[in-house]
C-alpha cells in the first residue's frame, strides 16, 4: 500500500512501496479525510472515498468501509463533490456569437469549444470540474450549449440546452428582430411546426436556457415556458426572486450569478426568495471574464443574504448538475458517479478554504503530489 499524508499546504509526507507514486494514473485507490462532504449539511468525520476505474465505489464512514484493498491518501481536511458551474464562456476564446443571423438553432457551441484551452486550469485551481459552456444570448436564438469536464478533455454533452434570449441584448435597430413582440413572434413560429432542434425541444428532450434581464423580460421567458411547457434554467435572471410563485409553477431552474462584493442587496436577496419558493438553483461564472473562484463567491454572498448552507452547498454541486443535465453522473459522491471531486484545506463554503488537489475522473488533475 502507498499513503500520501496530505496537510494543508499540499503533500507533506509519504510512504513508498511497490505501486505507482501518482494517483493521477491508478485506477483504483481511496482517500481518507477528516472530513467528507456529502449531501446538503451532511458531513463525515473520518470519511473515506473508494475510487475504482473512474468512478466512486463508496463514500462514507471509513469505519463501514470495509477493507479497502486499494492505495490511500490520507487527507488532513476536507472532501467534497467537484463544483458545477451552470454558465461558462471558457474556452471559447471569445467565439461565442453567430453574428449575421439572429436566430440559430442548429449552432453548437461545442464546435467551438478547445478543450485544453488554460481557461479549464483556472476552474480546476477554483475546485470546478464540470462546465456549462454557453454561446452569447444577443441573438435569439443562440444554439446549444456544451457541458464539459474541466480535464480530460471530454464532453458530457454536446447539446445540453437550447439558449433563447428575452433579454433587449438580442434585439438591434438594424437586424430583424428589433422588437420584443417580433422576436416572441418567431419563438412562437418555431414551435407551431416544430422540427429538428425545436422537436427535441417541443418533446422535452432539449432543455431550453432562458435569458432574461429586467422583471419584464422574465415574466415573458416564463410565460413562455409554461405556455409551451418547455423544461430548463431562466439564465442570469437578476430580480427572478420577486417572481417566484411564477417561476416556481413553470418548473423552471435559475441559474443565478456571478455575484461580487458591491453587487445590490435586491438580487441576492431574489436568490433566497428563489429558495424558500423551492425554485432549484445553480450558479453561473461567466469566465473567462469573470474570475472562477467567484462561483463559491456568489453561494457566500447568498448564504450572507439569508441562503441556507444545504441550498448554497447543492447549487454548487448537485442541483447544478441536475440543471446541466448531467445529474446521472457528476455533482455527488455517490456509487456508480464518476470520480470527481476536490480536496480543501477546510469547508469549502468557507472562503478562507483552499484547494489543496483536484480529482476528474479519478484522475489527479490539479494540486497533491508532484
Amino acid at each position: 500500500m502507498l499513503t500520501w499524508i496530505l496537510g494543508l499546504g499540499g503533500v507533506v509526507a509519504a510512504v513508498p512501496v511497490q505501486a505507482s507514486d501518482d494517483h493521477g494514473a491508478q485506477a483504483s485507490f481511496a482517500v481518507r479525510a477528516q472530513h467528507l462532504r456529502l449531501f446538503g449539511n451532511e458531513v463525515v468525520h473520518d470519511g473515506v472515498l473508494v475510487v475504482e476505474n473512474g468512478k466512486v465505489r463508496y463514500a462514507g464512514d471509513a469505519k463501514r468501509a470495509g477493507e479497502i484493498g486499494h492505495d490511500v491518501i490520507e487527507h488532513d481536511g476536507w472532501l467534497s463533490a467537484g463544483l458545477v458551474a451552470c454558465r461558462s464562456y471558457s474556452g471559447t476564446r471569445g467565439d461565442t456569437l453567430e453574428g449575421k443571423r439572429p436566430l440559430t438553432a442548429e449552432a453548437r457551441i461545442a464546435d467551438v469549444v478547445a478543450l485544453d484551452h488554460v481557461d479549464f486550469e483556472r476552474a480546476l485551481a477554483a475546485g470546478i470540474t464540470t462546465m456549462v459552456i454557453a454561446p452569447s444570448a444577443a441573438n435569439v436564438v443562440s444554439g446549444a450549449t456544451a457541458v464539459v469536464k474541466t480535464h480530460g478533455a471530454s464532453f458530457v454533452s454536446r447539446e445540453a440546452h437550447l439558449a433563447l434570449s428575452f433579454s433587449d441584448s438580442a434585439l438591434r435597430f438594424n437586424r430583424y428582430p428589433t422588437s420584443y413582440m417580433a422576436a416572441l413572434g418567431e419563438l412562437e413560429n418555431a414551435l407551431a411546426r416544430p422540427s429538428g432542434v425545436w422537436k427535441r425541444v417541443a418533446d422535452g428532450k432539449l432543455p431550453v436556457l432562458l435569458d432574461a434581464g429586467s422583471r419584464d423580460e422574465i415574466q415573458r421567458a416564463v410565460r413562455f415556458a409554461k405556455d409551451h411547457k418547455l423544461q430548463g434554467a431562466l439564465s442570469r435572471a437578476p430580480w427572478a426572486g420577486e417572481l417566484a410563485d411564477d417561476v416556481k409553477q413553470s418548473g423552471l431552474a435559475v441559474i443565478a450569478g456571478p455575484f461580487d462584493v458591491g453587487t445590490a442587496e435586491r438580487s441576492l436577496a431574489s436568490v433566497v426568495a428563489l429558495a424558500k419558493a423551492g425554485v432549484p438553483l445553480a450558479f453561473g461564472v461567466d469566465a473567462p471574464w469573470n474570475s472562477e473562484e467567484g462561483l463559491r463567491l456568489s453561494a457566500a454572498m447568498c448564504m450572507r443574504a439569508g441562503l441556507d448552507g444545504r441550498t448554497a452547498w447543492e447549487s454548487l454541486t448537485s442541483t447544478a448538475a441536475a440543471v446541466a443535465g448531467a445529474g446521472t453522473r457528476v455533482g455527488k459522491l455517490v456509487s456508480g458517479y464518476d470520480a470527481d471531486f476536490v480536496l480543501w484545506s477546510g469547508d469549502p463554503l468557507d472562503l478562507t478554504s483552499r484547494v489543496v488537489a483536484v480529482y476528474v475522473d479519478g484522475q489527479r488533475a490539479f494540486g497533491g503530489a508532484e
